[in-house]
This record gives C-alpha cells, sequence and structure tokens, in this order.
C-alpha cells in the first residue's frame, strides 16, 4: 500500500482521512521493531509515515498518525503527538482509553493558536490583494493564510473545550 499512497485523491467521496500501521508495517518487514531506544520510529518507518503525510496532503483529506503502543506512556505519548502535529497531522489514533484525552488536548488548536489565526485572516481582509502581511513583525504570506483557514476549521469541528 505504501507504493500506491499518493493516489487516494479522489478515490472516494466518502475518503476523509489516511492513517498508516506500524505494527503492521513491522510485521509485513520482518522488522525486530520498529523504534530506536529513544523511542523514536526507526528509518523505514519514518518514511511510511512520511509518505502517509504527503498522501494524505496529495488527496486533501486528513493526516492520521498511527499508535503510541505504550498506553501508559503519556508523556511519550504527547511527545509524538506534537512532534505529528507540527509536521502535518491532524489526528492520532488511540490504542486506549487513557490516550484519548492526551490526543485530543494535543490535536485541539490552543487559544493562542486560534487567536494568531484569526489575526493573520484578518490581516489579509483587510489587504485582499496582498502577497504578504506583517503582524508584530512576523511575515505572513499565502501559504500562512491558507494554514490559518485550516487551524481554524479543525477548532471548529472540535467544538468548544
Amino acid at each position: 500500500a505504501l507504493f500506491v499512497a499518493g493516489t487516494y485523491g479522489g478515490a472516494s467521496g466518502r475518503l476523509t482521512g489516511l492513517s498508516w500501521g506500524a505494527e503492521d508495517l513491522s510485521a509485513d518487514l520482518g522488522a525486530e521493531t520498529n523504534r530506536d531506544a529513544e523511542g523514536r520510529f526507526t528509518e523505514p518507518f519514518r518514511f511510511a509515515r512520511n509518505l502517509c503525510l504527503a498522501a494524505a496532503a496529495a488527496a486533501k483529506i486528513q493526516a492520521i498518525d498511527t499508535v503510541f503502543v505504550d498506553f501508559r506512556d503519556l508523556a511519550g505519548l504527547k511527545r509524538e503527538a506534537e512532534e505529528a502535529r507540527r509536521d502535518g497531522f491532524t489526528a492520532k489514533l488511540a490504542i486506549h482509553p487513557a490516550q484519548v484525552q492526551t490526543i485530543n488536548e494535543v490535536f485541539t488548536p490552543s487559544p493562542a493558536a486560534i487567536a494568531t489565526a484569526r489575526a493573520v485572516i484578518a490581516a489579509f481582509a483587510e489587504k485582499p490583494g496582498a502577497g504578504v502581511v506583517g503582524i508584530g513583525g512576523v511575515m505572513y504570506d499565502r501559504p500562512h493564510l491558507e494554514r490559518a483557514k485550516q487551524l481554524l476549521a479543525r477548532a471548529a469541528a472540535a467544538g468548544p473545550g
């Protein structure tokens, strides 16, 4: 499935997200483990994760990161979820109910992120033809505007508190 990851776009109007399975892939590859001594994915699994992310972006659907199997390690889950969010994933699979709160906290946009997104959108609305705007000494261009819109859509989908 990794070799056709970029072909999901348009496959079905009902397709809204794409994920990957580190445990399934490790079994398919015959890998002894999919993580290094620090708990981070090894190269083949980072590659698969990146392909999933790029395929979801190409299909314009949600990228959902795989499970964090050590369900008692909420600090490790939080670190991995924050890395996934940073990279562009919009959600993470949970393997245990104890993980849901941490995952929701990480992937629900913060009030500060929402405020910044609104400011970016407002700045471009004031200057519709601008390719770049400045807010508080920081430059924002059209990709930032798109990211701001996406963040507000995720915040709306998450609902209040």
